[in-house]
Order: C-alpha cells, then structure tokens, then sequence
C-alpha cells in the first residue's frame, strides 16, 4: 500500500457517477459530486464531535453521524456508501433535498402562483420547545379542518416545520415556511393563524413569490446562529455578524422535533416520503474498470505536522486520494466556530 500523500492531489478521481432516486430514474452526476460531499462532511466534523461529548439522549444518533459516508466500498464500477440518515446531517439533508425536491416538484409547477408563506409564533424558552411545536402542529391542523367542515376550498401547500436559536436571548424560534398555491390563499392562512396567536409579531408573517422553491427542502434547524455582540465580517460582498455554532441549543431542538414530520403536504398534494435509503451505489459512467476489481475508501486526514490538514477518501489499496479537497481558510475556520452554553 502506498503512504498517503501529505497534499490533497488525486492521481485517479472518478468522473461520471449515476444514481438512481426511488422513482427508478437516473440521473448522472460527476466527480463534483463527491468533492460537494467531502466539503459538507469536512464543514461538520467539529460540530458533530461537540454533540457526541454532550452525554445527550441522541448520543448514539450523533455518533452514528461521524461514520456518515466514513467508507465507500467499490466493485468495479460501483461505489456503495452508508448513510446515517439523520436530519442534522449535511451530507444526508444533501440527498434528502434532492429527493424532496424532485419528489414535489410537479405539484409545485401545478400552482398558480406559487408563494412562500411564513408563519411565526413569539420565542419560547427551551423548557417549553417540545410543547410549543407539538401546538403549532395543531393550530395548522384546526384550521385547516375547519375549513373542510365550512366546505371551503383546502389550502394547497407544502409545509416546513423549522426552528432557529437567538444567543442574545437564550431562546427558540419555532415557525413554519409552506409554498403555497396563491397569494390570496397565503393571506387567508395568514389570517386565521393570527387568531390563535394574537401576540405574534405581524412583521414575523411574511409572503413573497417563491422564485427559488428548494429554499423549503433545505435544513430544519439552522445550524449556525448570529449574535449582536459578535463582530463582522464580509460574506458575499455584504458586512455580517460572524456565525457560530451552540450544540446544546441544537441538541435541544433536535431532541424537541424527534419523531416529528418537517416536510408535510396539505391539500390534494401526495406525501413524498422524507426519509433517505440507508445504503447507496452509485456507478461510474466512463471508467472501464474489470468486474473483478475492488477497493475500499476511507474518511482520512491527510498531512503532517505543521501542515494544514486536509481531509478526504483515501484508497486503502493504493493510497491515493478521492476527490483532492482542500478547506478554504473560511471553511477551516467555519468549522471552529464552536460556542457553548453555561450549565
């Protein structure tokens, strides 16, 4: 077996990969693929660690994380890999939204004119997340059972549970985002919910077209939060409060929306299931590799002492390297960003 290189180079990359998705269709991707699939699994390594050392009931779950896509197994031209399947996880939410997306999508192009809807309640404090969601949940199912027995037209949408963590409060942010099918079937939503919550800020309650639809299938729970006591940085051209990450407020979350369904349809649109397939294979289009011929790819970091360590699937057979990722000093120092709060 060769010794891993120190740099991040690739002497041998694979270049077009299919997949299938549930529906049995294909769809070809490339080496990109992979390389997108290396940077989120970089991007969530500290992060991940810190919620395995919190001792939380998810702990199993979190650990289960860390191996995410750790081995890829190829056989000839098919490279399998394991998924931890859970809601947190970038690589996962990666296929999850994909899937989701294509999955909605011809209910999506039947509407209208599709609008982003967003639904808010005030901040709750963490002793009382769980509850406040499971009631959120059952404000959307009252009114949307009252208009069937009022005979009125159902609300056309796709609903998004979603919830963000405010560090300047030490509170949560519960709310819904749905594409639905009107503007004027966005406001009659937006009105009745007011009903039940009053006290809810009304520029909290937003419609606007939805230009960008996969804005819905993306993370339930923001994964970096933004102080006002933090200092700026350029982001994009535009000067921002630096983001970071609480894993105890995010472990709080995801223990508050276990066993809840993030994505739901309402109306005549067909549920597209949310889960993803634990083991995929992708096959490589364009190689000629002999039916016979193997390897094993691990999850390894790649450098030496005093050099900038790097990450990525290493031949366990010839020691050569997957993709050739090399972490921005933005993503390295992303991945850092790490907060956590006073017991």
């Amino acid at each position: 077996m060769k010794a891993a290189p120190n740099k991040a180079t690739s002497p041998k990359t694979t270049p077009n990969l299919i997949s299938k998705d549930k529906c049995g269709k294909s769809n070809t991707t490339s080496r990109e693929t992979y390389l997108k699939r290396a940077r989120a699994k970089y991007s969530q390594l500290k992060l991940i660690n810190a919620l395995v050392k919190l001792n939380s009931p998810l702990k199993k779950s979190y650990e289960d994380s860390v191996f995410c896509s750790y081995s890829l197994m190829q056989y000839g031209n098919t490279f399998t890999s394991k998924y931890c399947k859970h809601r947190w996880c970038k690589i996962c939410n990666r296929v999850r939204t994909a899937e989701l997306l294509n999955g909605y999508e011809r209910d999506i192009k039947k509407m209208d004119s599709a609008q982003f809807l967003t639904l808010t309640i005030p901040n709750v404090p963490a002793e009382i997340l769980k509850q406040s969601i499971k009631e959120m949940l059952a404000t959307v199912r009252k009114i949307q059972d009252l208009r069937r027995k009022k005979q009125k037209p159902l609300f056309q949408c796709i609903r998004k549970l979603e919830c963000t963590y405010n560090p300047d409060r030490n509170d949560f942010h519960p709310h819904f985002h749905f594409i639905i099918d009107t503007e004027n079937a966005a406001k009659e939503f937006q009105k009745e919910w007011l009903i039940y919550y009053p006290n809810a800020s009304i520029k909290g309650q937003d419609i606007t077209p939805a230009h960008n639809p996969i804005e819905l299938f993306k993370y339930f729970a923001k994964l970096t939060s933004k102080s006002k006591k933090d200092k700026k940085e350029i982001f994009k051209g535009k000067l921002r409060n630096q983001e970071w990450h609480y894993p105890k407020a995010l472990d709080i979350i995801f223990q508050a929306i276990k066993g809840m369904r993030i994505i739901q349809p309402m109306g005549d649109i067909k549920y597209v299931e949310e889960d993803i397939k634990e083991i995929e294979s992708q096959t490589i289009e364009g190689e000629k590799y002999e039916i016979h011929e193997a390897a094993i790819w691990k999850w390894h970091r790649i450098g030496v002492e005093g050099e900038k360590f790097t990450y990525d699937w290493l031949n366990t057979f010839t020691g050569e390297l997957l993709t050739g990722f090399e972490p921005t000093e933005r993503e390295s120092n992303y991945q850092k960003r790490i907060r956590y709060l006073p017991t």
